[in-house]
């Protein structure tokens, strides 16, 4: 029993670095929570009431925060819609890439940086929808920005973002780089902020 209890605290020690490291890892240079409601959208890719622009492309986004899916017929169209679930509503484009089955948005938003001050920019949003080619979880996810140097202390001027999972919390964040073969993110290198 005696030699028990040091055991014990050593793997409660380990456990509490374990959920702090982890806790570190999903922080960025910009704070950004996917809202339910557009998150849920995955489960209905279509356009919404009031949507606009409605039509066919390949593309979302724009310049490094943009997707070629290579597939002219996806479906696109613009709608007002909450990102982040705040109640700020921002026009966003959204495209469902049906053979992919991923549902993009993006939209020019006022993004909030970790340290607390705020920037405007392009922020473009993937959500897997069932049976995705990539055989991720439904509802799960990632997000992406394009900062300059020094823009929400970002240490060099690169892609950042986040992978979500289906509750819609972040479980990686950092600086980020897109796969053009399956356009899927990729965190290269965590960062804390």
């Amino acid at each position: 029993m005696k030699r028990t209890l040091p055991h014990l605290a050593v793997l409660s020690r380990m456990l509490l670095v374990s959920i702090s490291v982890a806790a570190q890892v999903a922080a960025g240079p910009v704070t950004f929570q996917l809202g339910p409601e557009l998150q849920a959208r995955y489960q209905s890719p279509s356009p919404g009431k009031g949507a606009t622009n409605s039509t066919k492309k390949a593309v979302i986004g724009s310049s490094k925060t943009a997707i070629d899916t290579g597939n002219s017929k996806n479906s696109f169209w613009t709608e007002a819609v909450d990102l982040s679930g705040t109640g700020v509503v921002s026009n966003a484009d959204m495209l469902w890439d049906g053979s992919s089955r991923i549902l993009y948005a993006y939209s020019q938003m006022t993004l909030r940086c970790t340290h607390g001050k705020t920037i405007d920019g392009g922020i473009l949003i993937a959500i897997y929808g069932k049976k995705n080619f990539l055989s991720k979880p439904p509802g799960s996810g990632w997000w992406m920005v394009d900062l300059q140097l020094g823009q929400c202390q970002a240490p060099l001027a690169r892609l950042y973002g986040c992978k979500f999972g289906p509750d819609g919390q972040p479980y990686a964040c950092g600086r980020a780089e897109i796969d053009p073969r399956i356009n899927d993110l990729a965190i290269v290198e965590g960062t804390r902020f």
